[in-house]
């Protein structure tokens, strides 16, 4: 979640900068977004990730 902190990234450039595969990330994505800590907005065809309040909520506790 840390990258996203960072500002709104898409999947591929997030499995990219982490080293993991696509599908691996966008696994990871759909899991944090089930949870409720990050969501997403549809720019043309991609979907961009950002962090909700309860995603910066918890990297803020967590330190």
């Amino acid at each position: 979640m840390s990258e996203i902190k960072k500002k709104p990234i898409h999947g591929y450039e997030l499995a990219n900068r982490l080293g993991i595969s696509l599908s691996s990330a966008y696994e990871h994505l759909g899991d944090l977004r089930q949870s409720r800590f990050v969501d997403f907005k549809e720019e043309g065809r991609r979907r961009v990730y950002f962090l909700t309040y309860k995603g910066k909520y918890l990297l803020k506790a967590l330190g």
